[in-house]
């Protein structure tokens, strides 16, 4: 069975390359627990859960697929 590629919201794309430049990681376990720190620092209460279902966010592995996910399709590696 084909694995359905995964969209990407422009705030969780712009989410992950602000966790990439200001870490200097590419580790996703490092950048997961930065962009979760962010969300919660920029939304809080009941926007918060608001805003990481809109982004499809919600539990840890969400965040983890899409850091996978944007290095797979987004991140341009600078040689």
């Amino acid at each position: 069975m084909e694995q359905q590629q995964r969209q990407l919201t422009r705030v969780t794309k712009d989410l992950i390359k602000k966790a990439i430049q200001e870490t200097e990681s590419s580790n996703r376990n490092v950048l997961c627990e930065y962009i979760a720190s962010l969300v919660e620092e920029k939304y809080d209460g009941l926007h918060l859960e608001y805003q990481l279902k809109r982004m499809n966010l919600e539990t840890t592995g969400k965040i983890l697929e899409a850091i996978d996910t944007y290095f797979y399709r987004y991140h341009k590696v600078s040689v």
